[in-house]
């Protein structure tokens, strides 16, 4: 014989209400911080108490650290004036988040690690100096103190779970050359700028994206036929540089870390290549990884222009970048001609998928590609 069943009034809203107003706040609690970041997002919305658990109690922020499973990352796309169009992995679908409380309303996303974003102002290749340190999904944010230079050159910033700090990495170039002039990195134990080491060698960074593979945070310096990696170990203030013959025909690399591991994208009209990046005692070595898929999307097609240089002539150029980023073990890929649309390649898997369209209907200014792993418990 089977178990009765239950009453029909226990699956009224009315038994649901009472069932919820009298449960034990620290069981309630329990139950919550079981709970992905989407979806405790919007219970924010609906209840003024939960909102003010979920931003404002460092214990329930730990507890969810402890109790809930490990979000798959958000990559970011897009970003302006405070907000960010990011991919959601745990959902498919995209969200559009505004960091109100931030005080300059011309703040953009220039950096992420771990649960934490930095935003500052871009101008042009430039990045201003007053610099804030951000959670989106708590909304708490913090002015990191005044930088010794006015702009920075290139910017990196990397979190530490175990932790919960994070430093931040900039570097300014010779207005001549491009050769590194200073490093400065700021630790937010110490909550403190301090001047780094200086490369002994000659360094031209490429604009690429610095990367951060360990404790090391890698630089691509790119002079055909060479690819020149120079990587600056935040442990112990050194520099240390890998050379190799590249791979040939690549269109605006990039380079990407997946699970500590090195991987270098390029693209070209007959090569869509990812390389795995391996450190032999002879040097620096490629190894074929996979290859990109034969037939892109039409967003990603690789499109040729024709460009007036004067004299009556004209040459052609590629405006299309397919720029790619790294977290765990997934890659995405996005365009910087199409906002709207990532591609996602599964390192384990050896797979491919689309992203949906973002239909939201917002203006995002500049482009970025980053991962982002939300959480509660990162504090900046």
């Amino acid at each position: 014989m089977g178990l009765p069943s239950p009453p029909q009034e226990s699956a009224s809203p009315v038994m649901y209400s009472r069932i919820w107003s009298g449960t034990p706040g620290h069981l309630l609690e329990r139950i919550l911080a079981n709970l992905p970041v989407e979806d405790l997002i919007r219970m924010c919305k609906v209840c003024k108490e939960w909102n003010d658990d979920i931003h404002n109690s460092s214990s329930f922020r730990m507890l969810h650290k402890e109790l809930s499973r490990r979000q798959l990352p958000w990559f970011l796309v897009s970003t302006s004036k405070r907000s960010f169009s990011a991919y959601d992995l745990n959902t498919h679908k995209w969200n559009l988040l505004t960091v109100s409380r931030l005080p300059d309303p011309d703040l953009r996303v220039i950096a992420s690690s771990g649960g934490l974003l930095c935003y500052g102002e871009r101008w042009g290749e430039l990045t201003s100096t007053a610099l804030y340190a951000c959670n989106p999904i708590t909304g708490e944010w913090r002015q990191l103190p005044p930088h010794p230079e006015k702009t920075v050159d290139h910017f990196g910033m990397k979190y530490e779970d175990e932790t919960n700090s994070y430093r931040i990495m900039t570097m300014n170039v010779a207005a001549t050359g491009g050769t590194i002039r200073s490093v400065t990195i700021y630790d937010s134990r110490t909550q403190q700028w301090s001047a780094g080491a200086i490369p002994k060698s000659t360094v031209h960074l490429s604009k690429a994206s610095m990367v951060w593979c360990g404790k090391r945070a890698y630089f691509m310096d790119r002079i055909q036929p060479f690819c020149e990696l120079h990587a600056y170990d935040l442990e112990q203030s050194t520099w240390h540089e890998l050379q190799s013959l590249t791979p040939q025909f690549f269109e605006y690399p990039s380079l990407v870390a997946c699970n500590d591991r090195l991987f270098m994208m390029g693209l070209s009209s007959d090569c869509r290549k990812i390389w795995r990046l391996v450190d032999r005692p002879a040097g620096l070595e490629f190894e074929e990884y996979d290859s990109l898929p034969a037939q892109l999307p039409n967003e990603f097609a690789v499109k040729r222009k024709t460009q007036s240089i004067g004299g009556g002539r004209c040459s052609n150029y590629n405006p299309f970048r397919l720029n790619a980023v790294g977290s765990g073990s997934l890659m995405c890929f996005s365009s910087n001609l199409d906002h709207t649309w990532v591609l996602i390649y599964d390192m384990e898997r050896r797979t491919f998928y689309e992203s949906p369209k973002n239909m939201q209907d917002v203006k995002l200014t500049d482009y970025v590609d980053l991962s982002f792993q939300p959480c509660l418990h990162a504090s900046p």
